[in-house]
């Protein structure tokens, strides 16, 4: 399942593989032009049930799943607000 949510490591900038940690365990991988999830793994059992954050696969830094979130969106917000720009530019020149 491809969803909207998008993650982005604040330690070393990783936006493309990370592993989730909520009540199942699920490793993803996501594309940073289109702003969504490309792969996911199966979900399977968390152990320990009480654990909700993403490692980054790049640097293993932990983040809360909520603060991932919160730094994806404005993340794919920027992105968003860089490409409308370069278009109109783009589609104004003569």
């Amino acid at each position: 399942m491809i969803t909207k949510t998008f993650f982005v490591c604040t330690e070393c900038g990783n936006n493309k593989e990370f592993k989730i940690f909520t009540s199942n365990f699920q490793v993803i991988k996501q594309s940073p032009e289109m702003g969504i999830r490309t792969e996911e793994s199966g979900a399977l059992p968390s152990l320990r049930q009480d654990d909700n954050y993403i490692e980054c696969q790049s640097c293993f830094k932990k983040f809360e799943y909520d603060n991932a979130v919160a730094v994806g969106k404005k993340y794919i917000q920027m992105a968003q607000r860089l490409h409308n720009m370069v278009t109109s530019n783009t589609a104004s020149l003569p």
